[in-house]
């Protein structure tokens, strides 16, 4: 169960900005360890990383500390900067990047560093992944330092899982740290939150990201990606990598104009469950957000991205319907990682964005708007 060694724990790539680390890959990630120091190093983590850095020299940093912030905002990343932080065993304050625990470290086979993700063929992190950790913590540090579990994202476990690591932060052994990443705070219980020190992770400013966003790539449309991802500049760059404005020219494609209903619920659901359902439900979500908020604050109408449209005064049914399908998509995105059926999901949602879509004021309103 160490650093890096199992697939779940291959996404860590772990250091301090500016250490004299070489660039080397580690084990299935294609991100380089040089790359996830780099993205650790973002400007607007940097007072975050000085507040740890200095809770850590000082020895105030508690036991268990949970990263939390929107998906993309970096917690994996930082979770790694501070592991190899606290297993530097120089404690300069900074991971030096000779000393023999951050040798071992950074070529991911630490024997006191524990990474403990999402498993290949599986969807959440599992009940026996963290009792084989309990057991691994109860052995004394291979180094005599401290020992670093880091539990990445811890949002996705379930009742049992969290039932299990209970104990484990209850009865901390001696120099053991526990690292803990989530995107969606109302996944863990309180129970787990109220044991851990937690740290919101800031998102830059869209001008700032997107400036980031060009050094990594140069190329057009970052701004569009950038609110696909909702300010989360790492989520926007995946995205980047993985053909997401097809993605986003299709959903718009197949929703069609307002008023261009019914559409091939079955068709769709089916197309969407096959491919990348969890960023299909994000994307409706912003959509939809979007479509609302506007609605809620203009006296004009609203035109989301230029081809949708919503009344801005008059029945306000629509509104408060639009409220409760957005309800339930954000409880859709909760369940997706679970075992549930995708497709009855997909189709359950889009009927109820058809039946929305067609509703009397929707229709009378792009009617007009088409005239």
């Amino acid at each position: 169960m160490h650093c890096c060694r199992r697939r779940a724990r291959s996404r860590c790539g772990c250091g301090r900005p500016g250490a004299r680390y070489p660039a080397r890959e580690v084990a299935v990630s294609d991100i380089t360890v040089e790359a996830r120091l780099v993205r650790a190093a973002v400007a607007w983590l940097a007072d975050l990383r000085e507040r740890l850095a200095d809770a850590v020299r000082t020895g105030r940093l508690p036991h268990a500390v949970l990263l939390l912030g929107p998906e993309g905002a970096g917690q994996a990343e930082l979770a790694c900067w501070l592991a190899g932080l606290l297993l530097c065993e120089r404690d300069a304050g900074a991971a030096c990047g000779d000393c023999v625990s951050c040798r071992l470290f950074l070529a991911g086979t630490h024997p006191d560093c524990h990474w403990v993700g999402i498993e290949a063929d599986a969807s959440a992190i599992r009940v026996e992944q963290i009792r084989d950790l309990a057991g691994s913590l109860e052995t004394r540090s291979f180094r005599g330092h401290r020992k670093v579990v880091v539990i990445d994202p811890a949002d996705s476990m379930n009742i049992s899982s969290f039932n299990a690591l209970l104990k484990t932060l209850e009865e901390p052994s001696e120099n053991t740290y526990l690292l803990l990443t989530a995107s969606r705070r109302d996944r863990l219980p309180a129970t787990i939150r109220s044991r851990c020190s937690c740290q919101q992770l800031p998102l830059p400013t869209p001008a700032q990201a997107v400036a980031w966003l060009q050094l990594q790539q140069s190329r057009d449309g970052w701004a569009r990606l950038l609110e696909l991802a909702q300010g989360a500049p790492f989520l926007a760059l995946n995205y980047a990598s993985s053909g997401l404005e097809a993605l986003d020219a299709d959903m718009q494609e197949a929703l069609g104009p307002a008023g261009k209903v019914p559409f091939d619920v079955l068709g769709l659901a089916d197309a969407w469950r096959a491919d990348r359902p969890e960023v299909r439900l994000a994307w409706l979500e912003l959509w939809l957000t979007e479509l609302l908020r506007e609605a809620a604050w203009s006296s004009d109408g609203v035109n989301n991205n230029r081809r949708y449209r919503l009344p801005a005064d008059g029945d306000r049914t629509i509104i408060t319907r639009g409220y409760r399908l957005l309800d339930a998509l954000r409880e859709a995105r909760g369940r997706i990682g679970g075992s549930l059926n995708v497709q009855l999901l997909f189709e359950n949602l889009l009927v109820d964005l058809a039946e929305w879509m067609r509703s009397n004021s929707w229709r009378a309103h792009s009617n007009q708007s088409r005239t």
